[in-house]
């Protein structure tokens, strides 16, 4: 019951229905009195966030501790003392990604790498120009890097013993292999910006010219070298899509449930609240491993054993909740577990490709 006053007048302020009591029948909103003090305001809320809090832990109890029996009992109908099956999701896995994306432990600043260098000894009193160059030559022929770089070398290095200016020649084997913070070099390309490579395109004959896939990714891979690291870029896009994925995922999951279990004649939503159970349950049990390998972190690790716990709770849970759910026998419930197990790689593998090009489309 609110603590808020209820109105004098019975017309419903939202639809204008008649309103016997305390909720209008026909939109479901309270005939409160709008005018309500501050400490009316505060103390509504407050009540809305413990009756949330409330219903929480209480679905968490069937969820956690008895796989498949609170999809069973929401199917029957019993839905008041639970949250429903999106908004739980929904909240689990807001909490989860936070962890997964932000929690991990800060990059330690290394100092920055040394360059890779070659000293070329060329004494001014020995050989010839042709056999100094060889000796460069040489010094650079097993290292990674393209024609034009190594022929630019070759160049500064006559110049070089020409002027006669060192006795000894230092080369910069980084030279053109820019790198991003992760390891990467920059995407390939001959032409800086998408004009260049636009009016390049435009001089080709209409034969020669990009494809429309083609003429898509290749002006896609300039914008991101535009970026300093264009991995991290995109890999950073990449994440923060994973859990668009999953919204993604759970309904096609949901549909190879219905496509396994067609003899049990259940409805298609059935199977996606059990599929919505399903994935709160397993973010749930992920995020108590990590606060327990924390905590316990301050006195001795276990994550390992953590981490071999957690995986056995997920295989006993999904064994549990499939028979729970559907109702079937033991060695049916295995084989149909490896199935299943094939088709949700399969699946999220699908998913997981389309997300890749959404995210170098928007990256």
């Amino acid at each position: 019951m609110s603590s808020v006053k209820l109105r004098k007048e019975k017309d419903c302020l939202n639809c204008g229905h008649i309103v016997e009591e305390h909720f209008c029948p026909h939109c479901g909103q309270e005939n409160i009195v709008v005018k309500e003090d501050a400490f009316h305001m505060v103390s509504h809320a407050i009540a809305d966030y413990f009756h949330f809090e409330h219903k929480f832990f209480k679905t968490l109890k069937p969820l956690l501790l008895k796989p498949g029996q609170l999809t069973k009992e929401y199917v029957a109908g019993k839905r008041v003392s639970f949250i429903h099956p999106i908004r739980l999701y929904i909240f689990v896995s807001i909490v989860f990604f936070l962890f997964i994306l932000g929690g991990g432990e800060k990059e330690k600043k290394e100092p920055a790498p040394k360059k890779a260098t070659a000293t070329v000894p060329l004494s001014k009193k020995d050989s010839l120009q042709k056999d100094k160059l060889k000796a460069v030559e040489d010094a650079i022929q097993y290292v990674p890097m393209n024609a034009s770089i190594k022929d630019s070398i070759m160049k500064e290095a006559k110049k070089n013993i020409d002027a006669d200016k060192d006795e000894n020649i230092e080369i910069n084997l980084d030279e053109g292999r820019k790198k991003g913070k992760w390891g990467f070099s920059k995407l390939s390309g001959k032409d800086s910006t998408v004009a260049d490579y636009e009016k390049h395109q435009a001089a080709l004959p209409a034969a020669k010219r990009d494809g429309f896939i083609k003429h898509y990714f290749v002006k896609r891979s300039i914008e991101l070298n535009q970026y300093e690291d264009p991995q991290k870029k995109f890999m950073e896009d990449l994440m923060h899509n994973i859990p668009k994925m999953m919204f993604l995922l759970l309904p096609m999951f949901a549909l190879i449930l219905k496509l396994v279990y067609i003899n049990k004649n259940k409805y298609y939503y059935e199977h996606l609240i059990y599929s919505f159970h399903l994935h709160s349950a397993i973010f749930l049990s992920v995020l108590i491993t990590m606060l327990l390998r924390w905590l316990f972190g301050f006195v001795y690790d276990i994550s390992g054993w953590l981490e071999f716990g957690c995986t056995i709770y997920i295989i006993w849970y999904v064994y549990r909740s499939l028979r729970t759910f559907y109702n079937s026998s033991r060695w049916i419930t295995v084989l149909k577990i490896f199935f299943l197990s094939f088709c949700y790689t399969f699946v999220f593998t699908l998913c997981f490709l389309i997300i890749i090009a959404v995210s170098f489309a928007m990256a």
